[in-house]
């Protein structure tokens, strides 16, 4: 009986932490490469990026849907809490905040025919002890590590449509508060 017990006592601490690297470490880890990965490819920090127009040559990680366009702004939130901006669009659009561990802390919609969808979002990226009290009436986003990514997607789906989603980035915001 002895034995069994030790056994069944390895088996469930073996598998709490392998649930514990799996939920916490295996997700800081994926982020982390994925940011190393676009800093490599000169993506620069605190600046709306539009990706090339989804084709099946340039899909990498996840399947990004072709029907959509997309904007991309790695945020270093050690210097400072990040202000986001984005324009409304005349479909689908969202702007998401990804936090350091992968997860999605913030989406809100960018559709102007959604009711209560402001002309322009105002998204403040802070830490929790960062002080955001300048933010005016902007939404607060709090994460627990400095790291995070913003996301802006559009419906798109002709070229024309892309080249309008495209237009817009200069008139967003990534940068510091």
């Amino acid at each position: 009986m002895r034995g069994f017990l030790v056994g069944l006592g390895a088996f469930v601490v073996t598998f709490a932490l392998a649930h514990f690297v799996v939920l916490h470490a295996v997700p800081g880890k994926i982020m982390s490469k994925v940011r190393e990965r676009m800093m490599a490819n000169g993506l620069p920090m605190q600046q709306w990026q539009m990706t090339p127009r989804v084709s099946p040559e340039n899909q990498r990680v996840v399947r990004p849907a072709p029907d959509l366009a997309y904007a991309i702004c790695m945020i270093d939130l050690s210097g400072g809490p990040v202000e986001l901006e984005a324009p409304a669009w005349d479909s689908y659009g969202s702007l998401s905040v990804f936090s350091a561990q992968t997860d999605n802390v913030y989406a809100g919609s960018l559709d102007a025919r959604a009711p209560r969808t402001p002309h322009i979002r105002r998204v403040i990226v802070a830490t929790s002890n960062q002080d955001v009290s300048t933010a005016g009436d902007a939404e607060i986003v709090r994460v627990e590590q400095p790291e995070a990514l913003a996301l802006i997607r559009r419906l798109a789906p002709t070229q024309e449509a892309y080249d309008a989603a495209a237009a817009l980035i200069p008139e967003s915001l990534c940068k510091p508060l």
